[in-house]
């Protein structure tokens, strides 16, 4: 069945967009605490109020008659109001906040596995307090997680999700790509977004260590990205059937790349803060980490990489040549989520913010139209 679904926090008349994040339940106390010191003013108080009124239910965009349809009546936490911490100004904020925050009282508690491509390339996986050597059931569920841009294992997201998995009992692993994490790069191949061989290679190694196990997927923003065009063709029939999964959650996932390069490129976006400054930085450091590796590729050009201002421009000097895409338009079409999505039979779910500071449009119609 063609099971993909889009949600969305809704939209009040006047007022900030809400965030579609579950809280954490540990912080319903410290929010309350929030409130209540909060509201020793009049002025205060406005600012509790509008918090409140910020509550929204997620819109839900489903086929109806689906398999989702059942698995949504399993989830109770979709279809509450959900409200933004007071602190959270706008999605930007509450994107930067949930890395500050949380990541101090998450320890890391990873054992590393690498694993070698069939190109030559090193993937590694991070198992949470070592769950693939511990007594659960050989047919324990197994959760995948892939980290976004300019991440690794040790981002409190990844942390967060290892952590809640292992409370459910649950075995978790953390992927980190070709030259992430103190991952080494073994080849002039660098990490990127359309890699889906590579999670093809993790979801395989999985399998055969627990052939009984049932495997999902959770990916954070461009680990989103690739996860959306990796089960588009795992259900197309591109990897072997050891590469299915059971299904997959996609968080503050996009769904045009190309689309929301140009929306962080606005003036107004550029003024707030400057993604492609930051995404270039990255891209400058992972490149001189990593440049006697990729020095052995003369089409990669180094030096344009390091003087580029634009996302789209180191991108076009480094992945490009090294993976062979013509131009960065094929590179952007390649990993275009919107050309995989109506190939997903697995059951999927995308969790996205409205007030998401990368997101563009959202495929709402072409979610609720998938044929059975």
């Amino acid at each position: 069945m063609r099971l993909a679904q889009v949600l969305r926090a809704q939209k009040q008349d006047d007022l900030p967009v809400a965030q579609l994040t579950v809280a954490a339940p540990a912080n319903a106390g410290w929010y309350h605490y929030l409130q209540t010191t909060l509201s020793s003013s009049v002025n205060q108080l406005r600012v509790a109020c509008g918090w409140v009124f910020r509550l929204a239910k997620p819109e839900l965009y489903f086929m109806k008659d689906s398999l989702m349809a059942e698995l949504l009546k399993l989830c109770p936490v979709l279809h509450q109001p959900y409200g933004p911490p007071l602190v959270s100004l706008n999605g930007g904020m509450h994107m930067v906040l949930s890395v500050v925050v949380r990541r101090a009282y998450v320890t890391p508690k990873y054992t590393r596995h690498t694993i070698l491509t069939p190109d030559g390339g090193t993937i590694s996986l991070d198992w949470w307090h070592a769950s693939h050597q511990s007594k659960l059931r050989a047919s324990t569920p197994v959760l995948l997680c892939l980290h976004a841009f300019a991440g690794d294992s040790n981002e409190s997201y990844m942390l967060f999700m290892c952590k809640e998995a292992k409370k459910m009992g649950w075995r978790s692993v953390a992927m980190n790509y070709r030259g992430c994490g103190n991952t080494p790069l073994t080849s002039p191949k660098p990490m990127h977004i359309g890699l889906s061989a590579d999670v093809y290679q993790a979801v395989r190694y999985i399998r055969q260590q627990f052939p009984n196990a049932p495997v999902f997927l959770v990916g954070f923003s461009i680990g989103a990205y690739t996860m959306t065009k990796y089960v588009g063709e795992a259900d197309s029939g591109v990897w072997s059937e050891d590469g299915r999964v059971q299904g997959a959650v996609l968080i503050g996932s996009g769904y045009d790349y190309a689309a929301e390069i140009a929306k962080i490129s606005r003036p107004a976006i550029l003024r707030l803060l400057n993604f492609h400054y930051i995404n270039c930085s990255w891209w400058r450091g992972y490149c001189n980490k990593h440049k006697q590796q990729l020095r052995k590729d003369p089409n990669i050009d180094l030096g344009a990489v390091r003087h580029a201002s634009w996302t789209s421009d180191a991108e076009a000097a480094l992945i490009c040549p090294a993976w062979g895409y013509p131009d960065i338009k094929a590179y952007y079409d390649d990993i275009n989520g919107l050309n995989w999505i109506p190939k997903i039979r697995t059951p999927t779910l995308f969790l996205s913010a409205m007030d998401d500071p990368f997101l563009g449009s959202a495929p709402f119609e072409l979610c609720c139209c998938l044929c059975c």
